[in-house]
């Protein structure tokens, strides 16, 4: 899978601007012990100008992840959606002017899939969760405290000081 950009055109044009829009299936992404599958295919559109220093990216992003809640560990669905801007300059223009961008094109059409994973990536929250209100595992017996009321206490007492604990109430 190879998203190209091709801007021969454009970039002879200062002022110029065209749009993109792509449809593809992506493959799964791991990220540390955490595998997320892309259950729709990924829908990318880019509107590209030309600042004549430049080339000026603005972009969305909307897709289905499957991922497991971070507290109950139950797979679901996660929508993703996001804007994003970037900016590339073509490495002829980079060395003209001395300017620190980033993103560098070799080419007039270049493979923008890359960067599409990394803003993928960058939008993902830190902790997946299947609603808000997850109530996750209990610590003690790992039920799904969503579907069942586990009944255990949520006392925690170390055993070296559990003596302490029967001392107030007149054990």
């Amino acid at each position: 899978m190879f998203l190209k950009v091709n801007v021969s055109q454009l970039r002879k044009i200062e002022g110029g601007s065209k749009s993109y829009d792509f449809e593809e299936k992506f493959p799964p992404v791991e990220l540390e012990n955490d595998l997320f599958k892309f259950e729709t295919p990924v829908k990318v559109h880019l509107d590209l100008l030309n600042s004549g220093k430049s080339l000026l990216v603005h972009g969305t992003v909307k897709t289905e992840i499957a991922a497991a809640c971070s507290r109950c560990l139950n797979e679901f669905l996660y929508p993703l959606q996001f804007a994003f801007e970037d900016e590339w300059a073509s490495s002829e223009q980079r060395e003209e002017e001395a300017r620190d961008v980033d993103l560098i094109f070799e080419k007039d059409e270049f493979e923008i899939d890359g960067r599409i994973d990394e803003h993928i990536l960058l939008h993902l929250p830190m902790k997946l969760l299947c609603k808000e209100e997850c109530k996750g595992l209990c610590p003690k017996c790992g039920v799904d405290l969503n579907q069942v009321n586990c009944g255990c206490t949520d006392e925690d007492i170390d055993p070296r000081l559990e003596i302490l604990s029967r001392w107030n109430k007149g054990v």
